[in-house]
């Protein structure tokens, strides 16, 4: 128990309330000042007053500063405020013109790709086999070729290299066959 007592010092509120017996105290206080200021005629009365109404000015002067200073920290707070605000805003509405291009260009790119689709849908059926025979019989008058116009080709003799000599050298071939037999 003495440990809560001790760890919840900084939260007992009832230390900064004025007892019963403090506002007694300080209304005897002021009673008996009171008393001895009518007692002394007046002198020590005006000289009361006169600091009375220095603590006051000081006092109000102080509100005011103290008041002024408040206006002024909330006048700052909610101008910073408005800047993260504002800001915020601007920055979705760039983020929300972003996306609506991102989505402008997706759908012209799909349309695009739809177009290419198609095109090639008709470059190849202009191509296929049967329209290129038909172009050729037709148009220019060509017939598949017959056996007796076919020529076979024995390739069963094996590969054969013939190298051709010309008569005709110059100086320089003649330099490099020398340097080559060199070497071989």
């Amino acid at each position: 128990m003495d440990y809560y007592y001790r760890s919840s010092l900084a939260y007992d509120l009832t230390l900064f309330e004025e007892s019963e017996a403090d506002n007694v105290s300080h209304i005897e206080r002021e009673s008996s000042e009171n008393k001895s200021e009518r007692a002394d005629g007046g002198t020590r009365n005006s000289n009361k007053r006169d600091r009375n109404n220095r603590t006051k000015k000081n006092s109000k002067q102080k509100g005011r500063r103290s008041k002024i200073g408040r206006i002024i920290f909330g006048v700052v707070c909610g101008l910073l405020m408005a800047f993260v605000v504002v800001s915020i805003i601007h920055g979705q509405v760039q983020l929300t013109e972003l996306n609506q291009e991102i989505a402008d260009a997706k759908a012209r790119l799909a349309e695009q790709q739809s177009i290419y689709t198609q095109l090639e849908m008709k470059v190849d059926s202009s191509i296929s086999t049967t329209v290129v025979e038909d172009y050729a019989k037709n148009n220019l008058h060509m017939n598949k070729a017959a056996n007796s116009q076919k020529e076979f080709v024995n390739l069963s003799d094996g590969d054969k290299a013939e190298v051709s000599l010309s008569g005709d050298k110059n100086i320089f071939e003649s330099i490099a066959e020398a340097i080559s037999s060199l070497w071989s």
